[in-house]
């Protein structure tokens, strides 16, 4: 495949700290291959002066196209953002933390023009990260790969390579909680793996904490769970582990002071057991039926307040008085996949 121009997307969440270093290493790479790059940064609602710093990079070099996402939207959808305004033959998604180093895109341009269609970049080691996230990482792989039989690729996060007739597949997945390293491991296409030692986090805090890795691993799981669906799930293990507790209490009458009426004990033990396992399977039901309903409402996946250095892509695009882009009430502007951009 002849690759003439790479798309490298990068979603950026209260990364001040790390952006210009990041640029840095970009566009240095950028000076070592003979392709032309265009760099798009995704703001997804940050909080710090992440903003300002992608509006100097972009008034400063039309390469950098950034997009200025209303809300926080999260990860994937900052991803998808960014796939939906590529114009590359070869797009890369890249987080802005550094952990995954840029310097690899090189090995990766070379699998593509090769004959590759997604380069799968898997952490061979991951300094910096603490047992426990270690231990819940494999335990998630464990997981995933048991209930999709072996699809997902282990130890692969979001820091591939892909080209073009795989983005137009990408694209046309729109479901709102999105687990993008299962979409592109199902697609098919001709895919490979190219291992990689993940360095520790260059500054600032993980955009990941417990919480937040939880409903990840909850949407990869059902694909999407509606926010009641979670508090029933909550709230049914909640039940079940107090009910434990007062099974464990039972039992201690029962054996240990041998104070409990007979037949007491077992039906304790029956009741307390059924009772969470009911409410475990109502959660699970409701889970699908709950992603049902909000795919069927088909909200955009997100909103864009401002671009920058981005060519409208669709009817109705209309541009801000400082001659920088902007968008209108559009289908990019609102999450849809526009009409592709392939200059020449």
């Amino acid at each position: 495949m002849d690759v003439k121009i790479i798309s490298v997307l990068v979603p950026c969440y209260n990364e001040a700290e790390t952006l210009l270093v990041l640029y840095g290493r970009l566009t240095d790479l950028a000076g070592r291959l003979t392709r032309e790059f265009e760099f798009i940064f995704v703001n997804d609602g940050s909080t710090d002066n992440t903003p300002e710093i992608l509006d100097d990079l972009a008034a400063g070099d039309p390469r950098v196209k950034v997009l200025h996402l209303a809300q926080n939207r999260g990860h994937q959808i900052a991803l998808t953002a960014g796939m939906d305004h590529a114009s590359g033959e070869m797009i890369v998604t890249i987080d802005a933390d550094l952990q995954d180093p840029p310097e690899l895109i090189a090995e990766m341009l070379a699998k593509i023009e090769e004959g590759f269609d997604v380069v799968h970049a898997q952490r061979r080691s991951r300094a910096g990260e603490t047992y426990f996230k270690l231990a819940t990482a494999r335990i998630f792989y464990v997981l995933m790969n048991r209930l999709t039989m072996g699809r997902i690729i282990e130890n692969c996060g979001d820091f591939r390579a892909f080209s073009r007739p795989v983005l137009q597949v990408i694209s046309q997945f729109r479901e709102p909680h999105r687990f993008l390293r299962g979409m592109f491991s199902e697609i098919g296409f001709r895919q490979c793996v190219i291992p990689y030692d993940r360095d520790a986090r260059y500054a600032g805090e993980t955009k990941y904490p417990l919480p937040k890795m939880v409903k990840f691993a909850v949407d990869a799981v059902f694909s999407f769970s509606a926010a009641p669906i979670r508090m029933i799930l909550g709230l049914s293990i909640a039940i079940w582990a107090l009910s434990l507790l007062y099974l464990i209490k039972t039992l201690y009458e029962k054996f240990i002071l041998q104070i409990t009426v007979p037949g007491w004990a077992s039906i304790i033990v029956l009741l307390t057991f059924l009772t969470g396992l009911i409410l475990f399977s109502l959660a699970v039901i409701g889970a699908y039926v709950g992603r049902v309903f909000e795919q069927g409402q088909q909200r955009p996946l997100y909103w864009v307040r401002e671009t920058r250095n981005i060519q409208p892509v669709s009817a109705g695009s209309a541009t801000t008085d400082s001659g920088r882009d902007s968008t209108s009430p559009t289908t990019a502007r609102f999450g849809e996949p526009p009409r592709q951009r392939v200059s020449r």
